[in-house]
């Protein structure tokens, strides 16, 4: 069951990436990776990079969880959840917050 969970988490992330991708800043070479505690922009990524950046970090901690805990299944099972339920809305967070700096900077 938990690996059902991780796919249907991947697959929602693949489909947030490609709808940031079609409609958020589409005018935007690089979007806004890191914000200060302030608000302003540290640093801005190429739009590729900054919209998948989250689905690839997601699959490199599976794959971290995978080789860690592979005498444990629990422990990875555990992780893979909360790995999968907490996936899909940090890079729904990111994107809207990317979505929002780029519209108030215009």
């Amino acid at each position: 069951m938990i690996y059902g969970v991780l796919v249907v988490s991947i697959g929602m992330m693949a489909f947030i990436a490609i709808w940031a991708y079609r409609n958020v800043a589409p005018d935007e070479a690089r979007l806004p990776m890191q914000w200060s505690v302030s608000g302003t922009v540290n640093w801005r990524a190429p739009r590729i990079v900054a919209i998948a950046a989250s689905p690839l970090l997601m699959l490199a901690l599976i794959g971290v969880i995978f080789f860690f805990s592979r005498n444990n299944p629990a422990e990875r099972d555990m992780a893979l959840l909360w790995i999968a339920f907490l996936g899909p809305p940090l890079q729904a967070l990111h994107m809207a917050l990317v979505a929002r700096t780029v519209e108030n900077e215009e």
